[in-house]
């Protein structure tokens, strides 16, 4: 995935994933280089890319991602290295969970507006955060590669929803 590029702002793209087709053509046994000739094309022209994905649950996803040709815009460094966190401030509750105290202004999770201070996480990548030892460090469980896909299990006013963030971005699901 590409900082600034049209894969990485769509939020539907991350490291890993699989291609499978490009314009409806499979990719499936192709080289790299035949691949990477099937995507670059001319600004402007729209391109569909099948892609699947292997959840943390172990169940695997395929979907299919509509992006337009561009070129990359500039991207901060520093959000294109990893590890990256989230850009939470967090403290442990006695149940386990984790409450967030602070929104680190420019961060993932304040530029997604799907969470909030005061929600809860209860499920990292499908971990229970109540069954990670007080010890552990619980910020490592936070931290991936840039572009790299977490989903988390967030609480808010009584309401369980599922988070997903890819890279720098977030989605609700």
């Amino acid at each position: 995935v590409i900082p600034g590029g049209p894969a990485a702002f769509s939020c539907n793209v991350a490291v890993e994933d699989v291609i499978l087709c490009v314009d409806g053509v499979s990719v499936v046994g192709e080289t790299v280089d035949d691949v990477k000739r099937r995507i670059v094309g001319p600004e402007g022209i729209p391109i569909e890319v099948t892609l699947r994905h292997k959840r943390h649950s172990g169940e695997v996803k395929e979907h299919v991602v509509r992006l337009l040709r561009q070129p990359p815009v500039p991207f901060p460094e520093r959000l294109s290295e990893g590890p990256i966190g989230l850009g939470l401030d967090l403290e442990r509750m006695d149940d386990g969970s984790l409450v967030v105290r602070k929104l680190q202004n420019g961060g993932a999770a304040s530029l997604s507006n799907q969470i909030r201070v005061g929600d809860k996480i209860v499920l990292v990548d499908g971990i229970r955060m109540n069954d990670v030892g007080q010890p552990r460090d619980f910020s490592s469980i936070l931290k991936g590669r840039p572009f790299s896909r977490v989903s988390l299990g967030i609480v808010s006013n009584g309401i369980l929803r599922n988070v997903i963030g890819i890279g720098s971005y977030f989605q609700s699901h």
